[in-house]
């Protein structure tokens, strides 16, 4: 066999060889990374309906002060959306209820939404959307760290009595305003 043909098998083996190894490593990473991976997933809800509004702390946008179970009792029943200013989610759900707000099918101050951001964040938030309810700041982050509220965005229908009535995280249908009222005015 001539010279160049054997060092061209040479080369060939050892690049065959080196792909296998490589290909190998890639594998055994893989399933490694997959075996030691915790994998958590969070509850889609963490109320039900039936189930009690917690009363949290809630800041509007003068940082005024007032608990979530009050705010709701004032309003005799509210639409409560759970945002994130960085999620785009979040934005189609404020989008699609300030549509509901301005065609009438649900009046601005029943409509709460809560964030964990900044009052400035919020104001701005607001703004840009051009949003005629109120956006509330949740002082403690209550109902992420006590109530497990991880699923953004989330709307959350409380009747009168301080109980939910309905959850939802559909940001796409557009608001029913008589199925609503019916949730929120019991």
């Amino acid at each position: 066999m001539k010279a160049g043909t054997q060092r061209w098998l040479r080369w060939t083996l050892f690049a065959v060889v080196g792909l296998v190894v490589l290909y190998a490593g890639l594998r055994t990473g893989s399933a490694l990374r997959a075996k030691n991976e915790k994998v958590v997933e969070a509850p889609e809800f963490p109320f039900k309906p039936g189930d009690a509004l917690p009363d949290v702390t809630l800041a509007d946008s003068t940082d005024a002060r007032t608990g979530s179970v009050a705010l709701v009792a004032e309003r005799k029943g509210a639409v409560m959306l759970f945002l994130d200013p960085n999620c785009e989610g979040c934005s189609a759900m404020a989008a699609k209820w300030q549509r509901a707000v301005d065609a009438g099918a649900i009046e601005p101050e029943r409509v709460i939404a809560i964030t964990t951001a900044t009052r400035e964040q919020n104001a701005s938030y607001r703004a840009k959307h051009m949003l005629g309810y109120a956006v509330y700041r949740d002082v403690d982050s209550a109902f992420l760290e006590k109530h497990g509220v991880v699923t953004y965005p989330m709307e959350m229908e409380v009747g009168a009595s301080g109980t939910i009535t309905s959850l939802s995280n559909d940001s796409v249908t557009e608001v029913d305003g008589a199925n609503i009222r019916a949730l929120i005015e019991n």
